[in-house]
């Protein structure tokens, strides 16, 4: 009776609520954290007029690695020139399979700085990278050898929507995998450059919606997977793959992540904004530094490590630190709904790996409901799949409670 209670609780605070986030997302702007360092708007700003990130981001990383203290040995280096590695090595540890955490949109590997002590004493061959145009990793062309295709705009009216035209699939499904294989690619490059046999995945966000697609596509080289918060789960209108028909009036859904109906209550990011991302900040001088600022200082409140907000800031403020091509590949796969254009729960039944588990923090703003669906889902075709939270923690769970994520890594993969 108290696991039904428990899911039922589940079950209704899973749900987006997407005024709540936009809220949120003002007042960190707007209102310093409580306790936060206090730094000038001016200097923020005129301190990076000129000069270029990589260089702040290289010295801040190893500050904040100098303090992580790991069970047997941790070596950075540039993978084959390219790739931004973290290895940590404990031959005495017991899960031997090779294991990979990969980071979300706009992060880096510096993202589980505060996991590798713990994670560490478990995994004998633990890495950590900045994916390809992020971080320190080389941005390597992305090469587009299609036209673009036909927007997908939708008419959207009261609890109804209709497509003014036939989409093109082949099209849209042709761009969209090509955006995914720069990452996917880049990945299996790594696996073999490391001379690997099969990982385990670790991956947040973003980096989630990756690993499911690299799992996908790559499905012997890949062991269990664990999605942390993943992006693009649900389905939605706004999938490539629905085979909507022109000029029909279709009704909406609001609760059902598993419906192609599907449109919830997601805020829709501003175009300026979605298509700028952190260039606005820039574009707004000073101010804009403050705002960055103020925005870190909250989102990262649990985190007490100042090098590392100083390294976000380089990440969301720096010139050139975030780069253009991780912005069109990330502009490329969602809508401006934080919907994927080509869902995960779309892709679910191509998907073979040993174990799933699916873990977002109690707090999460990502939809967990959707993440429930999948699990079930991936339970009912055969999978094993498991379903978690991690308490007193938000989207950022391995930062906002350490302990308690890598416990249940831990229990998942030994």
């Amino acid at each position: 009776m108290r696991r039904g209670a428990h899911l039922i609780r589940l079950y209704s605070d899973a749900r987006p609520n997407s005024s709540t986030l936009a809220r949120r997302i003002a007042k960190r702007l707007l209102k310093p954290a409580e306790g936060a360092p206090k730094i000038s708007a001016w200097k923020l700003w005129s301190s990076h007029l000129r000069n270029n990130s990589f260089e702040d981001l290289k010295r801040l990383q190893d500050d904040i690695m100098e303090k992580v203290v790991v069970a047997g040995t941790k070596t950075n280096s540039m993978l084959m020139g390219e790739i931004n590695q973290w290895q940590f090595t404990n031959g005495s540890a017991d899960i031997k399979t090779p294991t990979l955490l990969l980071h979300g949109y706009a992060a880096t590997s510096m993202a589980f700085h505060r996991n590798f002590e713990g994670l560490s004493d478990y995994f004998q061959n633990l890495f950590a990278i900045d994916l390809p145009a992020n971080g320190l990793s080389k941005c390597e062309p992305l090469e587009l050898p299609y036209t673009a295709p036909l927007p997908l705009k939708l008419q959207i009216k009261d609890r109804t929507f209709k497509l003014d035209y036939t989409l093109d699939y082949m099209h849209h499904k042709s761009v969209i995998q090509r955006f995914e294989d720069y990452y996917l690619d880049a990945i299996e490059q790594w696996r073999l450059d490391n001379r690997l046999g099969p990982i385990n995945l670790i991956a947040h966000s973003f980096g989630g919606y990756i690993s499911f697609k690299y799992a996908v596509k790559y499905p012997n080289s890949v062991n269990k997977l664990c999605l942390v918060s993943p992006l693009g789960v649900e389905r939605s209108i706004y999938s490539v793959n629905n085979h909507f028909r022109k000029n029909t009036p279709y009704d909406l859904e609001f609760e059902n992540p598993a419906s192609k109906f599907y449109v919830g209550t997601k805020w829709e990011i501003p175009k300026i904004l979605f298509e700028r991302q952190t260039a606005l900040l820039r574009d707004l001088g000073p101010l804009g530094a403050k705002l960055c600022w103020n925005y870190i200082m909250a989102a990262y409140f649990r985190v007490p490590d100042v090098d590392f907000k100083k390294y976000v800031f380089e990440l969301f403020y720096g010139k050139g630190a975030q780069n253009q091509i991780a912005k069109d590949i990330f502009i490329g796969l969602f809508s401006r709904r934080l919907f994927a254009r080509d869902p995960l729960l779309d892709g679910l039944q191509y998907l073979s790996v040993n174990k799933l588990l699916l873990l977002y923090g109690e707090h999460d703003w990502m939809n967990r409901y959707a993440g429930m669906k999948m699990t079930k889902m991936a339970l009912n075709q055969g999978l094993e799949a498991e379903y978690s939270e991690v308490t007193s923690a938000g989207h950022n769970l391995f930062l906002d409670n350490p302990v308690e994520f890598n416990d249940k890594i831990i229990e998942f993969f030994s």
